[in-house]
């Protein structure tokens, strides 16, 4: 059996024509009355583990993962983190999803579509798409859930493309992207623009706490600091990609080494962030198969751009130049990355080194003397959400300590990192960025518009932002990616984050598991995924 699967990517960002969004759209007109829901067929159990539902001859087997992350919210446009992004997937389906292989969107619920003009889009939904609730999605719950969404900050970026959305008939709506604009469907393809039940939104039902969708999955429980729960959907429209399992168990194991030997003692069949110092011991167990692939996550040292010191650029390089960069990937994944010192990840199309350094501690030093910088009155407090993070904070502490500047690391859970850096309530953070193309990194991480949301940094750059801007508004893909080299240099000479390497990501599972999808941003299409027993 092949216990390791090491793939290289260069994604290119084959991005499609779509829409901006900044102002308040128009409220959609009242849905006309839904037929009667129809039957789900689905009994939600409540033993920590859900019984596994009988859909054929045979019971279908359910699956249980271990996070080391709990999510902080499992509610669409409401948090800004991957694992619950993962779990979106299986509660909720988009009008697009994006192919595993090329990062690209393709059609989910949406049977056929059509641009207009550069600016106006129609999508026509597949009928009997059926809620979790019974309901059958129409064209008036998409345009609802697409206003509704908008009034959450964590997901500002993705709802940019959307200037407006009216519904033509009860299957059909139009989108309006007010200028020209890249990004519509990748848009459409996230989780942030998720469809929910017109119905509920307006009886004001919390999200947050019973996450109504239509995805494969239907949300159980959620037993705070140990698990998930998530049933397979009986009605789920797609019957070429069915769920095959009957559930999803989620344990949250913060340790690393827990994981790994909950795995190897067969109390859980999948790792989702594998600990790297166990790779070798996970690959030589011929019962557990890892997979490893070449991700598109950018692993960064955020400085709070607002704060004096790290409010000069100058001392952002030198800050920069300072860290060791393999030296912090040895440390903190093993060796699984690849060290960086661009500021846009290099795997997508129009990313560019122009501009960016190189480890140069002496260079640093004679950085700050020339701002007239003492590095004594630079205390920097890192934040850490992981064993990972923390070890790559060590590395920056004695890095940083060499050139004068000293830093404390700060232990604190992901949820509460997220908190703290999207209002600017921190001064350094370790976190990383997952994105599908350049447009999408570069405009969650660097624009101005997104400083409060995704634009941890809080980098403001006019000009950068004008790059972005003049990329998302070219069609042409040649010129589209002239603008996006011309943005990485100008972000790469900016400094607003400090690079530190991008990851190798990886996963563990019992090895008569079937994962027929796994893409390099990380997701993971678990209802194809099935036991080959």
């Amino acid at each position: 059996m092949k216990k390791s699967r090491i793939i290289s990517l260069v994604l290119a960002s084959a991005l499609l024509a779509g829409v901006l969004a900044a102002c308040t759209p128009t409220p959609p007109p009242a849905q006309p009355a839904q037929p009667a829901p129809a039957a789900t067929g689905q009994a939600a159990p409540t033993e920590q583990v859900p019984a596994a539902q009988a859909t054929s001859e045979a019971p279908l087997r359910g699956l249980r993962l271990a996070t080391g992350t709990e999510p902080g919210a499992i509610a669409p446009a409401r948090h800004g983190a991957l694992i619950p992004a993962f779990m979106n997937e299986l509660t909720h389906s988009y009008l697009f999803r994006v192919d595993t292989e090329t990062l690209e969107p393709v059609p989910d619920m949406v049977e056929s579509w059509t641009a207009i003009s550069d600016t106006l889009f129609e999508f026509t939904i597949l009928p009997g798409i059926m809620f979790h609730n019974g309901e059958e999605v129409t064209a008036y719950d998409v345009v609802a859930s697409l206003f509704y969404v908008q009034n959450y900050p964590y997901s500002r970026a993705q709802h940019a493309s959307i200037y407006n959305a009216e519904v033509v008939d009860r299957y059909t709506l139009r989108i309006d992207t007010g200028t020209p604009n890249a990004m519509l469907l990748n848009d459409l393809a996230h989780q942030a623009n998720a469809t929910m039940p017109r119905s509920l939104i307006d009886a004001g039902h919390d999200f947050t706490a019973d996450p109504v969708g239509n995805g494969p999955f239907i949300f159980d429980e959620w037993s705070s600091g140990d698990f998930l729960n998530f049933v397979r959907f009986d009605n789920y429209f797609n019957q070429e990609r069915m769920p095959q399992l009957a559930y999803t168990h989620w344990r949250i194991i913060p340790e690393g080494a827990s994981r790994t030997i909950a795995l190897e003692a067969g109390e859980i069949d999948f790792i989702i962030d594998v600990p790297f110092p166990d790779i070798a011991r996970l690959e030589a167990n011929p019962d557990i198969e890892v997979h490893m692939i070449t991700g598109t996550a950018f692993n960064f040292l955020i400085v709070n751009n607002d704060l004096p010191y790290f409010d000069n650029r100058y001392v952002r390089m030198a800050i920069d130049m300072a860290i060791d960069k393999e030296a912090a990937v040895l440390a903190s994944v093993d060796g699984f990355g690849i060290p960086l010192w661009q500021n846009t990840p290099p795997v997508f199309l129009g990313s560019s080194a122009v501009g960016a350094r190189h480890f140069d501690p002496d260079y640093a030093r004679e950085l700050l003397a020339r701002e007239g910088v003492d590095p004594a009155n630079i205390n920097m407090e890192i934040l850490a959400s992981s064993e990972e993070a923390r070890r790559r904070g060590e590395v920056i502490q004695a890095n940083l300590a060499d050139i004068g500047i000293t830093v404390t690391i700060a232990m604190v859970d992901h949820a509460t990192y997220l908190n703290l850096t999207q209002f600017g309530n921190y001064e350094a953070g370790l976190g990383n960025f997952i994105a599908f193309n350049l447009i999408q990194f570069l405009r969650a991480t660097s624009h101005i518009d997104f400083i409060d949301a995704q634009n941890r940094g809080r980098i403001y750059n006019q000009e950068l932002s004008d790059l972005i801007d003049l990329a998302i508004a070219t069609i042409d893909t040649d010129a589209r990616t002239a603008v996006l080299e011309e943005a990485s240099r100008v972000a790469n000479e900016h400094v607003g984050k400090i690079p530190m390497h991008q990851a190798i990501l990886a996963r563990a599972f019992n090895s008569d598991f079937v994962l027929p999808e796994l893409s390099a941003a990380g997701f993971m299409s678990l209802n194809v995924a099935y036991w080959a027993e």
